[in-house]
């Protein structure tokens, strides 16, 4: 009689579904060369190979493809399973993992999690910033995801998106400047200054781009920095003017100020969560949507 490890088949339920074996990696949590491992000595118990390579993609051969429908109703049945063990669990306990773009990471969600942690002292919230393009990529790697801006490409089936409250980009600029006291700026009226710019994959980059090319301008860019910590750094020293959210600028009382573009350049914060979050999740996601409701009706 033929044994096979559940946790094998679970393995290749996982690389087929995601469509690589780096993919499935993050999802399950482990190395390459482990997931490899398991694939193999699946093959081996077998006696059949599974599956071919074609360019990057993984085919399935005929004995692979009749496998698969076995062991992707094993892994459909382990999640219904741990959902429920996690319902009758209940949402006081568990781990949520968060990714968000590097703005939200820095100046919005570290309070909240101080706040929701003084309310659930045993629902840990791990958080990881990135800039919003990678976080897009992998939001089927975290429990939810959070950005700025709309979203320009589909979800994963089992992610939606919901819009949270409203941020607006401003020109950073040193507090004793003349382009300071502006109540506005143009593009027109930037494009002769020094610029300070985010790294490719930045949402605020893209959004920044798009309102120069708007007005047909090509701006003048003398940095390229990785961060907001960054850019606003480069700004204090002297290097050009940079770009950021507000948010970024609410608690500096520095030489640092916030000014508007004209016109507005405004974007959502946007919400990526499963369409059946864990109990935990859940919790921490309700308790979010309150933090922030403030923050739903700014003009």
């Amino acid at each position: 009689m033929v044994r096979i490890n559940p946790e094998h088949l679970i393995t290749f339920a996982s690389v087929i579904r995601e469509g690589g074996i780096s993919a499935a990696a993050r999802r399950r949590h482990l190395t390459q060369p482990a997931l490899s491992n398991q694939l193999r000595l699946l093959q081996a118990t077998v006696g059949e190979a599974l599956y071919r390579r074609s360019g990057r993609s993984i085919v399935l051969t005929g004995p692979g493809e009749r496998l698969y429908t076995e062991a992707q109703r094993l892994a459909d049945a382990l999640a219904s399973a741990e959902a429920v063990a996690e319902e009758l669990a209940g949402a006081e306990a568990g781990l949520v993992r968060i990714a968000t773009s590097q703005t939200v990471g820095a100046y919005l969600l570290p309070a909240i999690i101080a706040s929701f942690r003084e309310h659930a002292p045993g629902i840990d919230v791990e958080l990881e910033s990135h800039n919003s393009g990678h976080v897009l990529e992998h939001v089927r790697d975290f429990d939810a995801s959070f950005v700025e801006g709309q979203l320009t490409a589909p979800l994963p089936p089992d992610r939606v998106a919901e819009t949270l409250g409203q941020d607006e980009i401003v020109a950073v600029l040193r507090r004793e400047t003349t382009l300071a006291q502006k109540r506005s700026l143009s593009p027109r009226q930037l494009a002769a200054q020094a610029l300070i710019w985010r790294e490719s994959g930045s949402g605020t980059r893209t959004q920044v781009e798009q309102f120069f090319r708007a007005a047909g301008i090509q701006p003048l860019v003398r940095v390229e920095l990785s961060g907001v910590a960054a850019v606003k750094e480069a700004v204090r020293q002297g290097l050009g003017i940079g770009f950021a959210s507000r948010l970024a600028l609410r608690y500096d009382r520095g030489p640092l100020v916030g000014v508007a573009l004209r016109p507005r350049l405004l974007r959502a914060l946007t919400l990526v969560k499963p369409l059946r979050p864990t109990p935990a999740c859940g919790r921490f996601l309700d308790f979010l949507r309150s933090a922030t409701s403030a923050l739903a009706n700014r003009p």
